[in-house]
């Protein structure tokens, strides 16, 4: 037998297409039909305002179903590449463990640059300041000795007892810096005046910042530099266009040789006030020097550590540091090699525990992991072990449940069949009865026999307990009834052996009551006997209270020898009997005050339809009403007879 444990998956549902693409595709739709009618439109020379309208709306309601499908793709296949614990833990690995390192590694590679940027502009104006020196003592051995420089020809001597063109503001100031000359030459000038007999004798050197000095440059040092007059509105080199650099050699030449990767490529650009202007003296604010400068690296150690002893001291330093760092590296080969062990172990823990999950699904529940319980996956591995274990003894549990029940049902339509169909058969005589068990079986026990043509006899009782067991000692009761009735024992006879076999078959702590009747219709007589059950009450045709047919006995299987009283009542046409089980009298309200027989006997008193049927349903809506919502805690039993018409 399937268990609803053990039931089949449900089939797949078919899988609908989205509304979302729905609308996607019809707005295309809209798009291209409006696209279309305006085209027609232009076609006639006809205007439709109104289409552009609905066209942005269009186009509008496109584009965000677009992105939402972007965004929904997106989704998806971050939920494909990471649907695995095994990626998400790489990829936390990645985030948490390899990108602060890269990063790190990007910020000091970038402050190192900026380092060695700053130096090489260190240097470069360091070299600029050195021509402006070497300047100053030429002009100085020019003054004393008369001679030019011989070295430099393309350095311009000015000098006023020779009537050059000088202007006013060099003639009357010492003066070393950078001018511009023509609005677009700059130069290094030094100007100097000494005394003469009548007025100063100025002298003024100028070296052009051009090609040729920049050469000089890299001879001395090996920087290749390019220098450039740009505007203060930002008209430097980046911001040229690119026929403009093809048209300048100069530029072209420092790009191809300058940007390698063993170089430092960084700018120099003058303060504001650098560059002063030729003719007037006065700082050109519009306009500065920017220089591009490409160092190659090895000039950064001789500028940061000088001479050969400091050398060999950081060469020291820089083989210590490139031991730590590799000892560094070795530490974190090692920590990441670990992580990788560790993402290892536990993606194959969950894809084994996943595999035992979609076993339990399939509905295989003998799947074991068998992991050791080394950490907790060990343990939850485990777990799902001792849950498919317990699983299995549920389902089996389960199982032998249905089972029982099942035997249970059968017995309790045997219990049911056992009970009369119908009433005895007997002119005059209506019966009615009502059996509602608190379980499958109940103990509860009613039945009718006709002796024989003038003589009737019923019977009810009730065992003690509830389930299969009172079932079994009914039926056994009634199939003993049945016998003795039919062989004509008499009621002491009936009584004793039934109370034997009871004791007999029984624990000691169960019993049966039972009520037995016979009827005498033709000398109109009632022969009852009891054996602790409930007094039957007997409703006489002229009204009244009800009577209590009273005949006191000890209930079946108490005691091994019995003894009975039997009761002879006189019948009258009208009369009618009522036969009611404890579970009538003691149903309990909501407060656990009990139906009782105070009620009970009020209510038959006030009963004026006197046919069976309409005291029982009475009896029945009065304890409903009494028990509210309560259930029942006892089987409840009513059998009625009412006798009409002896003659």
């Amino acid at each position: 037998m399937m268990t609803p444990l053990m039931q089949p998956p449900p089939a797949p549902k078919r899988r609908r297409i989205p509304a979302a693409f729905i609308a996607w595709i019809a707005s295309i739709a809209v798009v291209l039909l409006i696209a279309q009618v305006e085209n027609v439109l232009e076609r006639f020379h006809i205007r439709a305002g109104a289409l552009g309208f609905f066209s942005f709306i269009a186009w509008l309601f496109l584009c965000a179903l677009t992105l939402y499908g972007f965004a929904i793709a997106i989704r998806w296949i971050l939920r494909k590449l990471f649907w695995t614990v095994g990626r998400r833990l790489f990829l936390s690995y990645i985030m948490i463990g390899v990108l602060p390192f890269f990063l790190f590694a990007v910020l000091l590679a970038a402050i190192l640059y900026v380092v060695a940027g700053v130096a090489s502009q260190s240097t470069f104006k360091g070299e600029r300041q050195a021509s402006v020196g070497q300047l100053e003592t030429w002009l100085s051995d020019y003054a004393l000795q008369g001679k030019k420089p011989r070295t430099d020809e393309s350095i311009q001597v000015l000098d006023s007892e020779n009537k050059d063109d000088i202007p006013q503001w060099l003639r009357d100031a010492n003066f070393s810096g950078i001018t511009l000359r023509d609005d677009n030459q700059a130069q290094l000038t030094v100007a100097r005046q000494f005394p003469g007999d009548h007025v100063n004798h100025s002298i003024v050197f100028v070296e052009p910042i051009d090609e040729k000095w920049a050469k000089n440059i890299e001879e001395r040092t090996g920087m290749i530099t390019y220098s450039h007059l740009a505007t203060s509105e930002g008209d430097s080199v980046s911001t040229r266009r690119k026929k403009d650099l093809d048209d300048d050699p100069e530029l072209k030449d420092w790009w191809q040789r300058g940007m390698r990767p063993s170089r430092v490529i960084f700018f120099d650009v003058t303060e504001e006030n650098g560059v002063i202007g030729w003719d007037t003296g006065t700082p050109r604010r519009n306009r500065r020097l920017f220089s591009l400068i490409s160092n190659p690296w090895s000039n950064l150690g001789h500028f940061y550590l000088g001479g050969s002893t400091r050398s060999r001291i950081m060469h020291g330093i820089f083989t210590g540091l490139v031991t730590l760092t590799t000892l560094m590296m070795i530490v974190y080969f090692f920590a990441a090699a670990f992580a990788a062990v560790l993402i290892f172990s536990i993606s194959r823990a969950v894809n084994r525990i996943e595999k035992g999950t979609k076993a339990v699904e399939r509905g295989d529940f003998t799947y074991r992991i068998r992991m050791k319980p080394q950490n907790q996956l060990g343990e939850m591995a485990q777990s799902f072990d001792r849950m498919t274990e317990s699983i299995v003894t549920l389902l089996s549990s389960v199982a032998e449940k249905e089972r029982l029940q099942s035997e249970i049902e059968i017995a309790a339509s045997i219990q049911r069949n056992l009970l009369p169909k119908e009433g005895p058969q007997f002119r005059g005589v209506s019966f009615s009865a009502h059996f509602e068990p608190t379980a499958s079986i109940g103990g509860d026990y009613y039945d009718v026999f006709n002796i024989d043509k003038s003589r009737l006899a019923v019977a009810i009782g009730d065992v003690s307990g509830h389930g299969l067991s009172t079932g079994l000692v009914m039926a056994m009761v009634k199939a003993a009834i049945t016998t003795l009735v039919e062989e004509g024992a008499e009621e002491r006879s009936l009584f004793q052996r039934l109370n034997e076999l009871v004791y007999r078959s029984t624990e000691r702590r169960a019993f049966m009551t039972l009520a037995f009747t016979i009827f005498d219709l033709e000398h109109k007589k009632i022969r009852h006997t009891n054996a602790g059950h409930l007094y039957p009450y007997l409703l006489r045709a002229s009204g009244g209270a009800p009577v209590s047919i009273e005949s006191p006995s000890l209930p079946l299987g108490v005691r091994s020898e019995m003894i009975t009283q039997t009761v002879e009542i006189d019948l009258q046409d009208g009369d009618a009997i009522v036969y009611l089980s404890d579970g009538i009298v003691e149903a309990q309200d909501a407060e656990g005050d009990p139906f009782g027989f105070d009620q009970l006997e009020m209510l038959l008193e006030r009963q004026d339809d006197r046919s069976p049927g309409a005291i029982r349903d009475r009896i029945l809506e009065a304890v409903a009403r009494h028990s509210g919502s309560r259930p029942a805690d006892d089987d409840r039993t009513i059998m009625v007879l009412r006798f009409d018409n002896f003659a």
